[in-house]
């Protein structure tokens, strides 16, 4: 999880980045940052994925996207929202609420297993 974030984090960056800097070539840069979509891919994950979509619901939503003439697309709104509202918690309640999801320690996996 970890590094996903962090290159998702990265990606995003730089296109905002590349965006302001192709504008003027006439050059659109958009982001989009589906949730959760069902695949062979998500089909292994072993956690809970809230408001999963089908990859057609997705390729319909990035389509309509682009169609509007969008520069970010995001979707499901719910998760979206709710992904904002908790980045917008103090970051010492982030943590301690990451904490408690991730993986356990080798020592609590000894004493518990």
């Amino acid at each position: 999880a970890e590094g996903y974030g962090a290159s998702k984090a990265a990606l995003t960056y730089f296109a905002h980045a590349l965006r302001a800097d192709l504008a003027p070539e006439g050059i659109d840069v958009v982001v989009v940052s589906p949730g959760f979509v069902k695949t062979p891919l998500t089909d292994r994950n072993d956690f809970p994925m809230p408001f999963l979509v089908s990859a057609e619901d997705a390729a319909g939503r990035i389509v309509k996207g682009l169609r509007q003439g969008r520069n970010e697309i995001a979707f499901p709104r719910r998760f979206t929202w709710t992904l904002k509202a908790l980045g917008a918690l103090p970051q010492g309640l982030i943590d301690r609420m990451a904490a408690s999801m991730s993986r356990k320690s080798r020592n609590e996996q000894e004493t518990n297993g």
